[in-house]
């Protein structure tokens, strides 16, 4: 009934994505849909396998689209961002040689600092500036793909922009997102995937704090990655315990059990079946799996990294937001159906950290936090988004004292 399946940290190689990456064929199809009509941000909370669709999107490809895939993570300036990418660019043979040498000496000297300097006796030209040399980059593409559509996939871009700001080059972030929109807006065969485990919200929000009015993404549509669909995670569950040798009274009512309990997320249902393979007291059942989130919490290792789920708003919010979004998250994740915004109001002025909070100001934080993919609304209630993510939060910081 379900085939045997290997547990897989790492992130797949586009040469083997279609055999390893699971349930998400459907997904990748009507991104690509998405793509022959505009730009695309990906939008989801960290684990839900981004990257893994997009190796299998590179994999699948159609073949209008010419697609590159560029993670901006190591990257730590403007120029650094724009030497690497043409560095990607000739790998994958959509630059000539003679560009990426004119590129790499350009780098050279921006990293030297001897913009305008006498070095060594010999006068040094001025160097081009980086939104240029990035423009024509993304123009020099765009043709070289002939009738066909240029698509670059951005990993990590809203952390590279962060990471700009908070080096006080919230300037910089500013003319990569007014430069790449003008791309977007003026070469008809360019497309842009941004995506990444930080929200571009937050970093819009950084900058529109520092006076920026501009509306630099409203051109491109969202695109969401869900959770698996249900039989899809039961299949990917049953398929690990299968491949895994795990044993069980039922195979079929555990893997059920480990979907359930992983919120169909195919990063949870992997840990979940990794934690009872390494626990082999007696065959599991499916009440055993359902306790098996807390005991993980437990786990000094934080295996299924929940922690970052807190760490991340003292590294991304303001202190004064990040304060008040966790009093929030302590009351809702005491309570699995949610609350009613007048009753989390009433809830969170328990608290002296948000005793004066007032009703915009408690909607605003919530907004963030839908936005951010900790929360949702529904049926006129402020909830959790994925109950495990609210287990955790509940054993982590839910009973802590006012």
């Amino acid at each position: 009934m379900f085939k045997a399946t290997r547990i897989q940290f790492g992130t797949p190689s586009i040469e083997t994505a279609k055999e390893v990456v699971f349930g998400r064929e459907e997904l990748a199809e009507k991104l690509w849909d998405s793509l022959s009509e505009g730009s695309v941000r990906l939008l989801s909370e960290r684990r839900m396998g981004k990257t893994w669709l997009l190796m299998l999107a590179m994999a699948t490809k159609p073949g209008w689209a010419v697609s590159l895939f560029f993670d901006a993570e190591g990257c730590s300036s403007a120029p650094e961002f724009i030497w690497k990418l043409n560095e990607k660019l000739h790998e994958s043979k959509l630059i000539d040689i003679e560009r990426r040498t004119k590129i790499t000496d350009w780098f050279r000297r921006v990293a030297q600092r001897v913009q305008g300097q006498n070095v060594a006796g010999v006068e040094i030209p001025e160097i081009d500036p980086w939104p240029a040399l990035l423009e024509s980059t993304c123009r020099h593409l765009a043709g070289k793909v002939g009738d066909k559509k240029a698509v670059v996939i951005i990993d990590e871009f809203p952390f590279f922009l962060d990471k700009l700001i908070k080096d006080g080059r919230g300037d910089d972030a500013i003319h990569f997102l007014d430069t790449l929109r003008q791309l977007r807006q003026t070469l008809p065969n360019f497309r842009l995937v941004f995506c990444g485990s930080l929200g571009l919200h937050l970093v819009l929000d950084s900058l529109q704090r520092e006076g920026y009015t501009g509306r630099p993404v409203n051109d491109m549509q969202t695109f969401d990655v869900p959770p698996l669909p249900e039989e899809m995670a039961v299949q990917l569950a049953g398929g690990l315990i299968t491949g895994e040798h795990v044993e069980c009274k039922n195979v079929e009512l555990s893997a059920n059990a480990v979907a359930l309990a992983a919120c169909r997320v195919p990063f949870y249902i992997q840990h979940i079946v990794k934690w009872m393979q390494g626990h082999t007291e007696g065959s599991w059942t499916p009440k055993r799996i359902s306790h098996i989130p807390e005991e993980m919490f437990e786990d000094s290792g934080d295996p299924g990294d929940f922690s970052y789920y807190d760490s991340r708003l003292t590294q991304y919010y303001p202190e004064d937001i990040a304060d008040r979004a966790r009093v929030a998250l302590d009351m809702l994740s005491r309570n699995p159906k949610g609350e009613s915004f007048d009753g989390l109001l009433n809830l969170v002025r328990h608290s002296p950290k948000t005793a004066m909070l007032d009703n915009q100001e408690l909607l605003r934080i919530l907004e963030v936090l839908r936005d951010d993919h900790y929360l949702l609304r529904s049926r006129q209630k402020w909830i959790f988004k994925l109950e495990i993510v609210r287990r955790w939060w509940l054993a982590h910081r839910g009973g802590m004292a006012l």
